[in-house]
């Protein structure tokens, strides 16, 4: 299922489907009818959550250092 980023409204106390509230910094959580309905109320807004970081490969890194050395 696809997850989303989802931060409570300014002066909103928004709890997660199992009662628990939903931090002022907000959560990454599955896409799902709850949250749709928090967001079609105005109670939280619902982003894509961030990539990932990935880190360079110890081979990347070889062939970028490679390269300068030319």
């Amino acid at each position: 299922m696809t997850k989303i980023l989802v931060t409570p409204v300014a002066g909103r106390r928004v709890r997660h489907p199992d009662g628990r509230l939903l931090g002022a910094e907000g959560a990454t959580v599955e896409r799902s009818p709850y949250w749709l309905r928090r967001e079609r109320d105005g109670d939280v807004t619902v982003k894509k959550p961030a990539a990932p970081k990935v880190q360079a490969s110890t081979t990347a890194k070889a062939a970028r250092s490679d390269k300068k050395e030319t």
